[in-house]
């Protein structure tokens, strides 16, 4: 009878979870309209945020190193370039708060080392995009980025916040019977812990000028496409970026299908009802780089197109924060598994192959891309090779620039020796995809990124910091094409 009764409660609670998941659907959107439906295309006013990726390129002459756009200038008309030259971006991955607190740590050692100060671009998914967003709205300080705020911050349990609010018994009716979603609660947690400022919800107009350009990145569910929120992509829906909360982007960044709902825009390009549904963005890129690759590009080609001075005449410069772990069920010591057990465990594993399997193939693509027309399949994987496990790699670009690649990832703590202490990295493997975090996991991330920083990379930092600073001179013979293996 109690094996019943237990069986009972366990369906019971499917049954409930079904009804309230399957209940909570609607097609909340709170985008604003930019311009009036009668107003002619060409006469249509722009988005003017520090969100944008196709800026056309135009030199400086600030040598403030976030330099500030010449008086008189659209704001859209001119990036940040930096009097370095270079295109620097950043890219933070996916992974709900393991991979918000790993960025952040990582970003702090970039600070440390005066890399970050040269950031032009910051790019996340996900989890990233907490850290990201939080970054690029506040300034350095008691009250925005430090390590004391930013480790209350992204610790905070969100997903505890979202089950207990979907499952209070007034919010149910709400869920089954109205547009208001998984995404909303979670949005409008993001809101009330990060983002909002006395009282105000912190939109993309709110972002700061001296911090990189943002972009956060999604997947539009019906074309499977990378969505970006940024100016040129509210421009084509004719939409008011500079009004969109910031969390709501996140949300959408962060939408894992079936866990969460997707986020809603509307559309209004057209006076017909017409909406872009968005889901978490690591389904097509997890790590967030090629938004970065295909700005750098734009870039160059407007600059190209317009007849101006090449704005990065020594290439760029990215930076990828990967907080992929691998799979652990931790399961070999049952014997059996309850029906919930194996349906979490299951999309546990789904997932994290996907995702895993994902960003794999972002850094390929991006060899690939780069690579010479003659360069052979043999180099080409001995690029990849050397990308994943040493953690750096120089390219040349097609018109003949020097690309750098730096990976800073969780799976190169294998490589490590001076660790804290035994079965260090496999507690920091087993940290869950999930927006809920233990502080001593997350204090083992924050040990973690200082690690791999001062054993890994931290010459290879401080030679870019030289390098941007105009210290030493810039790398000058960047291979052509990756070295081949030695027979």
């Amino acid at each position: 009878m109690a094996r019943l009764a237990s069986v009972g409660v366990t369906w019971g609670v499917v049954a409930v979870t079904t009804a309230v998941l399957a209940g909570s659907g609607g097609c909340t959107s709170v985008n604003r309209r930019l311009n009036a439906s009668g107003v002619l295309i060409e006469r249509r006013a722009h988005n003017h945020t520090r969100a944008a990726t196709g800026v056309a390129a135009a030199p400086t002459t600030s040598r403030d190193p976030r330099s500030v756009r010449p008086e008189g200038r659209p704001p859209d008309v001119t990036p940040d370039v930096h009097p370095d030259g270079c295109f620097v971006g950043l890219a933070l991955s996916g992974g709900g708060s393991r991979s918000a607190n790993f960025s952040a740590a990582c970003m702090f050692q970039l600070q440390r080392l005066g890399v970050l100060q040269h950031v032009d671009y910051i790019s996340s998914v996900s989890g990233g995009s907490l850290t990201a967003a939080y970054y690029c709205l506040y300034g350095d300080g008691p009250g925005g980025w430090n390590p004391g705020r930013v480790q209350n911050k992204l610790t905070h349990p969100f997903a505890n916040d979202l089950i207990f609010t979907t499952f209070m018994p007034w919010n149910l009716p709400v869920l089954w019977f109205t547009d208001w979603d998984r995404s909303d609660i979670l949005a409008d947690d993001f809101t009330r812990v990060l983002f909002s400022r006395k009282g105000k919800t912190l939109t993309f107009g709110d972002l700061r000028a001296d911090r990189p350009r943002l972009l956060i990145n999604a997947t539009d569910l019906q074309s499977g496409r990378r969505f970006v929120f940024c100016n040129e992509t509210f421009d084509e829906i004719n939409s008011d970026l500079s009004k969109y909360p910031i969390a709501n982007a996140v949300a959408a960044s962060a939408a894992v299908p079936v866990v969460m709902h997707h986020v809603t825009l509307r559309d209004f390009s057209t006076t017909f009802k017409q909406y872009r549904h968005l889901i978490d963005g690591g389904v097509v890129d997890n790590l967030g780089v090629q938004s970065l690759v295909d700005t750098y590009m734009a870039h160059v080609k407007a600059a190209a197109d317009a007849g101006l001075p090449d704005p990065y005449p020594r290439g760029a410069v990215l930076i990828v924060l990967d907080a992929r772990t691998e799979f652990d069920a931790k399961l070999s010591h049952k014997g059996d598994i309850s029906f919930i057990e194996s349906l979490s465990t299951g999309a546990g594993l789904t997932s994290t192959a996907l995702l895993n399997r994902v960003s794999t193939a972002t850094m390929a693509d991006l060899i690939v891309r780069n690579a010479a027309d003659d360069t052979t399949a043999r180099e080409i994987r001995d690029a990849i090779s050397r990308l994943e496990n040493g953690g750096s790699l120089t390219l040349k670009s097609k018109d003949g620039k020097p690309v750098r690649v730096m990976h800073l990832a969780l799976s190169h703590l294998e490589d490590l020796s001076n660790l804290p202490f035994r079965g260090f990295r496999e507690q920091v493997n087993n940290i869950a995809t999930y927006f809920n975090i233990d502080p001593t996991e997350a204090f083992n991330l924050y040990q973690a990124a200082e690690l791999l920083v001062r054993e890994r990379f931290e010459g290879d930092l401080t030679a870019l910091r030289e390098e941007l600073e105009g210290v030493r001179p810039p790398e000058t013979e960047p291979a052509t094409r990756p070295a081949a293996p030695a027979e």
